[in-house]
C-alpha cells in the first residue's frame, strides 16, 4: 500500500491560503495598533496640549466644587471642620491646591494635632482629603482618555490596514516558503 497520492496531494497545495490569512491578520493587527499605538510628539501639538489645559481646569473645578459642598455643611464634623481650616490654611500660604511646600504641610500638621482628632475622626479626615482628589483625578483621567481616543481616531486607517496587511503578507509567504522547504528536505 503506496502513500504517495497523499503526500503529492499535500505537497501541490497552494500557498495562497497561507498568505491571504496572513494578510487577513495584518490587516487586523494594523487596525488594532491604530488604537494602541501611543500619540506621537506631531499629535500632541498646541491644540492637544490646549485641551489637556482645559481639562485640567475643569478638574480643579470640580475639586473646587467638592471642597465648597463641604464648606457649606452647617453641622459639620470634627473631620470636616479641619478638612476646611486645612484648605483655608493652604490658600493663606498661597499654595497651589496641588503643590504642598514644606511650611504649608508643617501648618496642616499643626492644624491636625490642635484639632484633637479621634482615631474614627482621623479616618474621616483620610476619606474626605481622599474622595475631594479623587473626583478631581477620576474627571481629569476620563476626559483626557476620551480626548486622547477622539485624536488616535483622526489617524488614518488605511495606512495602518494596510502596512499591516503589507506585513502579513511576508508573514504568510515565509511561511509557505518554509513549509515546502521542509517538506522537501
Amino acid at each position: 500500500m503506496s502513500i504517495d497520492a497523499i503526500e503529492t496531494q499535500d505537497t501541490n497545495r497552494s500557498p495562497f491560503g497561507l498568505i491571504a490569512r496572513g494578510s487577513i491578520g495584518g490587516a487586523v493587527v494594523g487596525y488594532a495598533a491604530k488604537h494602541m499605538l501611543p500619540l506621537s510628539e506631531s499629535e500632541m501639538d498646541s491644540e492637544f496640549k490646549g485641551a489637556m489645559a482645559i481639562i485640567r481646569e475643569q478638574s480643579n473645578k470640580a475639586k473646587a466644587s467638592a471642597i465648597e459642598t463641604i464648606r457649606n455643611i452647617k453641622d459639620k464634623s470634627l473631620a470636616q471642620d479641619t478638612f476646611i481650616k486645612m484648605v483655608d490654611a493652604q490658600k493663606a500660604a498661597g499654595a497651589n491646591a496641588n503643590v504642598i511646600n514644606m511650611k504649608t504641610a508643617f501648618n496642616m500638621r499643626k492644624i491636625i494635632k490642635d484639632a484633637n482628632l479621634k482615631q474614627g475622626d482621623m479616618i474621616e479626615l483620610k476619606g474626605i482629603i481622599a474622595s475631594v482628589n479623587e473626583r478631581a483625578v477620576d474627571m481629569f483621567k476620563r476626559c483626557a482618555k476620551g480626548f486622547k481616543s477622539a485624536v488616535k481616531d483622526k489617524r488614518v486607517t488605511p495606512a495602518y490596514v494596510a502596512g499591516g496587511a503589507v506585513l502579513g503578507f511576508f508573514v504568510g509567504l515565509g511561511q509557505s516558503v518554509f513549509r515546502a522547504s521542509s517538506r522537501n528536505a
